[in-house]
């Protein structure tokens, strides 16, 4: 029986080592084309367009979406951050053992089931293996992302010693997320656990790479019929007619382009979007005027030579911050801010040069 074993797991080995000559080709951009990819950033910059201040195509949102769709939550076998034929390889050698890294169905032990899944994996129909987009991680690590030094203690401002970026290392994902990620990805045909589950069918986040390409694919169906040529060729206001349609038409991709656009523009730099400026700021955290994540830094500062804390003169706790202009913020709306936090809660009045300071009492 031994003897059998063996033999089977060299004839497996050879034909697996036939297969990685064939399969190790780089792998893809992502899961939309380029095509596809430039039909969604034109949407997206319609969704969020650039005027006077920057919109989705500055901030990066169609590339946001592009990691979104192209993550493969799971196992990586042989720990190249790569999905090739090498690692079904690396799982047929662990056959039998508990290795965490090969045992990609999360059942305890390495076995058959995880060598056809990690084959499947390298065709792109079950969400196994390392992202195929450019290093992108589904979840960032942490604590800190390096963009605010640590406080010093001693002096009780910030210090010159900056942490790591954490955050591009990716959390590894425990077996049930990693269905639901499949879930949200494939659809729940992907997971027989979840077929009798009706939210796994009407969620609007759920089989989002199928909604993606037959929502791109009637968008640019109704640019030709109607303009003769691909959404991203279209110019603006005709670019506008479509979406209008399609926002009549076919709601839930218009919502779920609506969802990403807002996480694109917002979330931490290391998912794609929210793009760095050339000043250095992230560009959705800038535009709507927030810090992003403070830490280690923090608002206030532990002073020793005081035995106490010290707020940020740039970013006080007490008191209004000294850039805050109130920009965009209309008449209407401070008059009754002033009503409602002077006259009926009491509050202090701020202080100048804080833009509602001039209004009636």
């Amino acid at each position: 029986m031994q003897g059998a074993a063996a033999a089977s797991s060299a004839l497996l080995l050879t034909r697996v080592s036939r297969l990685t000559h064939a399969l190790e080709a780089p792998a893809p951009a992502g899961f939309l084309t380029d095509a596809e990819l430039r039909v969604v950033e034109a949407l997206t910059a319609r969704l969020l367009p650039t005027d006077e201040t920057p919109g989705a195509r500055e901030a990066g949102v169609a590339n946001y979406i592009q990691a979104l769709l192209s993550v493969f939550p799971g196992a990586d076998p042989n720990g190249d951050a790569q999905t090739t034929a090498a690692d079904v390889t690396a799982v047929i050698r662990a056959l039998g053992m508990d290795d965490p890294a090969a045992d990609v169905d999360g059942n305890g032990v390495v076995d058959a089931a995880d060598v056809a899944l990690t084959r499947s994996s390298i065709f792109g129909t079950v969400l196994v293996g390392a992202p195929t987009f450019g290093g992108h991680p589904l979840f960032a690590g942490g604590p800190f992302s390096g963009r605010t030094p640590f406080p010093d203690p001693a002096t009780g401002t910030p210090s010159t010693n900056f942490p790591p970026n954490a955050f591009l290392t990716a959390l590894p994902l425990p077996r049930v997320k990693r269905l639901a990620w499949t879930v949200r990805l494939l659809g729940a045909d992907a997971v027989p656990e979840v077929a009798d589950n009706p939210l796994a069918t009407t969620l609007p986040d759920v089989d989002m790479r199928r909604r993606y390409r037959e929502g791109v694919a009637e968008v640019n169906a109704l640019s030709m019929s109607q303009f003769g040529a691909p959404y991203d060729e279209l110019n603006t206001e005709q670019q506008d007619t479509i979406l209008k349609t399609v926002r009549q038409q076919s709601r839930d991709f218009y919502d779920l382009l609506i969802n990403h656009t807002i996480e694109g523009l917002l979330c931490a730099p290391e998912y794609g979007g929210n793009r760095i400026g050339d000043d250095g700021q992230p560009v959705g955290w800038k535009l709507t005027h927030f810090d992003g994540d403070s830490q280690p830094l923090g608002y206030t500062i532990f002073d020793e030579t005081i035995n106490d804390y010290r707020e940020r003169p740039d970013k006080p706790n007490s008191t209004i911050n000294p850039d805050d202009d109130c920009s965009g913020v209309s008449s209407d709306m401070l008059a009754y801010l002033n009503l409602v936090l002077v006259r009926l809660a009491q509050a202090t009045r701020f202080p100048d040069p804080f833009c509602d300071s001039g209004l009636p009492e």
